[in-house]
């Protein structure tokens, strides 16, 4: 996965912040679509290595391992929906009805958030990031 940005701070221990403008995925045609209501792009901040030395305001080539990020997107977007159908199954393989099977559901729900809000601060405490700068532009 390879993304463009611009360098916002550097930070102590050889990493960078850099603001990536994601595009959509549907080609930017939006005269002939529309369906996006003109959301073409969303601004994201980003930690990554900085082995290329990169300084603020410079534009960098940022490389992430695609499977890391997809792990971690897995984390944060599915791991939470699928505990909450397996707590709404709980709830219901124990007739406790729709209001107290919901309730379990959203418990679990809410489990999978911590455990992937747990995971990201792990994650940063070990200085482990995804990305690298791998070419100033």
């Amino acid at each position: 996965m390879t993304q463009q940005g611009t360098i916002k701070k550097v930070l102590p221990g050889g990493m960078a912040e850099i603001e990536v403008t994601r595009r959509s995925a549907c080609g930017h045609d939006c005269a002939k679509c529309g369906g996006c209501g003109g959301l073409e792009t969303q601004t994201l901040y980003v930690t990554a290595r900085n082995r290329a030395h990169a300084q603020v305001g410079e534009r960098v080539l940022i490389e992430g391992e695609t499977g890391q990020v997809l792990g971690i997107a897995g984390l944060v977007y599915l791991v939470p929906v699928v505990l909450f159908f397996v707590g709404y199954g709980m709830g219901s393989g124990l007739r406790w009805g729709a209001g107290l099977s919901a309730l379990c559901g959203g418990v679990l729900f809410a489990a999978g958030i911590g455990a992937a809000m747990w995971y990201s601060r792990r994650m940063k405490a070990r200085n482990h990031v995804p990305f690298e700068i791998t070419k100033v532009l």
